[in-house]
């Protein structure tokens, strides 16, 4: 089972290490719309026929939204693997000096109350968000990158993610709770 688990984590955190990479095209964005500020420019490339995503040209409004739309890759799919790795923002203050099995059924109980519930409002209400851009056409207003739908749909990707993560790491947990000798330490996973 544990195995199973671990190979469900790699697969759900593989899209965060992936885009881990989008941090070198963020850098370089921020770099040549900081040059493009100072030296004066507004357009990079133009051309004729608009082209999806990047429509009929790269500009510096371009460049801004490429930026937003990266870090929101970034923060989406790269909270699985954070969640993964126990590197997210979490609450073990009030239960670190609690029993193992105490801080096991604190960790389960939110879960399966608390982030399972809300994955499953994001990914619901995230889906029709990024449906209703898409049948629009929602695109930008000010010169930048067209498709917005593309990276809304990254929110309920995102959480579908970190919801099946959490009900594996609920499996997990709950099989660690019942393995757990009954007056266990206080060690923290």
């Amino acid at each position: 089972m544990t195995r199973l688990i671990n190979a469900l984590f790699e697969v759900l955190v593989l899209p965060g290490k992936l885009v881990g990479w989008l941090i070198l095209p963020l850098i370089v964005s921020v770099c040549l719309t900081v040059l493009a500020a100072k030296v004066g420019w507004n357009a990079f490339w133009q051309w004729g026929e608009a082209i999806p995503v990047l429509g009929r040209g790269i500009t510096v409004n371009t460049l801004t939204d490429l930026q937003w739309y990266i870090f929101a890759i970034l923060s989406v799919l790269g909270g699985v693997y954070a969640f993964r790795d126990n590197q997210h923002v979490c609450v073990d203050v009030f239960s670190a000096g609690l029993p193992k099995k105490v801080q096991l059924g604190l960790r389960l109980f939110g879960d399966l109350v608390f982030l399972l519930p809300f994955c499953a409002i994001i990914f619901w209400y995230g889906w029709s968000f990024a449906l209703t851009s898409f049948n629009s056409g929602e695109g930008s207003t000010y010169g930048g990158l067209m498709d917005r739908w593309l990276i809304k749909a990254i929110i309920p990707v995102g959480f579908a993610l970190l919801g099946i993560a959490a009900l594996a790491r609920a499996i997990q947990t709950l099989r660690d709770i019942i393995a757990a000798p009954a007056a266990g330490g206080t060690e923290s996973r």
